[in-house]
């Protein structure tokens, strides 16, 4: 069988390059970090790469909804707590005002009431992230809108928002309701309960007080006020204030739920992470000692065809 000088030239530049390659590939992997940079390089442990990639995506969000969520009902919980502080004043009020107190402090008890309604249609309309807190899904609204007096008073409220609350993942299969209403059902400030209205319950109180403390008032129109005050305005104040506590109820066993999850979504990422190291990160030591391998080969390789390069057939005929 004849073998060609050429073919011999052949086969020395295909070993060469190969061995280029190869040097070439450890060197990046040395440089990188990484044993795997494109899915030629190992088909299934990209694959086995690309699902814990795609797990992890999913638990970075879960992660980031109940922050995001966490955030919002802390939010919504120190504003309960700032009712129940307004509702407790309010109480106090209504216990305090008899017949033994005189008009100007009927009507000092009047006006403070008035900036409780205040206060109280400030927090209903209060925003996180730039989103009404308590306007259910329509969080570019303000929960309320108010129509005042010529005293400019409010005498009303209107609730502008909806009683809707979408539904947030914060891990597979289980979900939290987002967002809360100033009314419906489970609303902060008014539920299906008649007597619950907690602002409208300000304004009744305030109104009675202001009609105790009328200089135009006849002893019977105060009796009636005061009396108004003690039975009903202070009866529905005691079921807004039950309302306040079954949400810090709701609210603190939902921060707990959240509380819980993000330990369990801290974990698994902790656990995701090593196994994709493990699939994709080189072991350093091991591809040093191959790079050493492949150099001197390549060395070895260029020296031995550089001198067989240079023999030729009048070598052979000398």
């Amino acid at each position: 069988m004849r073998v060609t000088t050429n073919s011999f030239n052949n086969d020395l530049r295909h070993n060469i390059t190969k061995l280029a390659e190869r040097q070439l590939r450890l060197q990046q992997q040395v440089s990188t970090g990484h044993r795997i940079d494109s899915a030629s390089d190992d088909p299934n442990a990209m694959r086995r790469v690309l699902d814990l990639r795609n797990e992890q995506g999913l638990l970075r969000q879960y992660q980031d909804n109940i922050t995001i969520l966490r955030e919002n009902t802390n939010m919504v919980y120190s504003t309960v707590q700032g009712f129940k502080k307004l509702s407790d004043r309010a109480s106090e009020i209504a216990v305090v005002a008899d017949g033994t107190k005189g008009p100007s402090a009927l009507n000092a008890y009047a006006k403070e009431v008035d900036q409780l309604i205040e206060e109280a249609f400030r927090m209903a309309n209060s925003k996180h992230r730039n989103v009404y807190i308590f306007s259910g899904t329509k969080g570019t609204t303000e929960a309320y809108t108010a129509t005042r007096n010529a005293d400019n008073q409010i005498t009303s409220v209107t609730f502008a928002g909806n009683t809707s609350s979408a539904k947030i993942d914060i891990a597979s299969h289980s979900t939290v309701e987002a967002n809360y209403s100033a009314e419906g059902a489970n609303g902060v400030l008014k539920t299906n309960v008649a007597g619950t209205d907690f602002i409208q319950n300000l304004i009744d109180l305030r109104t009675e007080l202001s009609d105790a403390a009328s200089a135009t008032s006849t002893p019977a129109d105060k009796a009636t006020a005061l009396s108004n005050i003690k039975g009903s305005v202070l009866s529905n104040l005691d079921l807004s204030e039950l309302n306040f506590i079954d949400h810090f109820s709701s609210i603190g066993a939902k921060l707990s739920r959240l509380e819980t999850s993000e330990t369990i979504t801290n974990q698994q990422i902790a656990a995701v992470e090593p196994l994709i190291s493990n699939e994709i990160d080189v072991d350093l030591a091991d591809t040093l000692v191959r790079l050493n391998e492949i150099q001197n080969a390549y060395t070895a390789a260029l020296q031995s065809g550089s001198s067989l390069l240079r023999t030729s057939l009048l070598d052979f005929l000398q």
